[in-house]
């Protein structure tokens, strides 16, 4: 008869050990997902403040202004997050092709040296179209298109070179 209590024993230790396994494997699920939400919310409000306007005039001439066969845009922050001063966090486009960050150059309008891209700030973003794939030049009466992205933001500017 004495059997009977230790076998109950040994089963009801035997299934506290299984719970405890199953409540800490939930545990360890729920502090992953915790934190996967955590890192997505941050990555959202990095990319809801996040807003840039090209405000050059296609029309104007964004095309070899300065008379050395480089592509010249100027860039408004229009959103509340502070970006890198020299552009460095622009992904450019040109005509489907990447842009070589090396290919860029980008400098600070309206604040100044080592400020950071405030909101309402211009950066001149300069493209040095030698520098990209298949281009030295770009001939005159065609149709191009610069895209440029920043955390998650997305601006299109398509412009025309001038006919000679």
């Amino acid at each position: 008869m004495a059997s009977v209590p230790v076998s109950h024993l040994i089963l009801f230790i035997a299934s506290l050990v299984i719970a405890a396994g199953v409540v800490g494997t939930i545990t360890t699920g729920v502090d992953r997902v915790s934190a996967a939400v955590d890192d997505a919310g941050l990555d959202a409000t990095e990319q809801l403040r996040t807003d840039v306007t090209v405000i050059s005039d296609p029309n104007a001439g964004v095309y070899n202004a300065s008379g050395d066969e480089n592509v010249t845009l100027l860039i408004k922050n229009t959103g509340t997050y502070r970006l890198a001063p020299d552009g460095s966090g622009l992904d450019v486009m040109f005509d489907g092709q990447f842009v070589r960050p090396d290919a860029t150059t980008g400098e600070l309008l309206s604040a100044g040296e080592g400020a950071a891209w405030s909101r309402g700030d211009v950066l001149q973003l300069t493209i040095n179209v030698s520098e990209i794939e298949g281009y030295e030049t770009l001939e005159p009466g065609t149709d191009h298109r610069v895209y440029l992205t920043i955390n998650g933001d997305e601006e299109l500017f398509q412009f025309r070179t001038e006919a000679n």
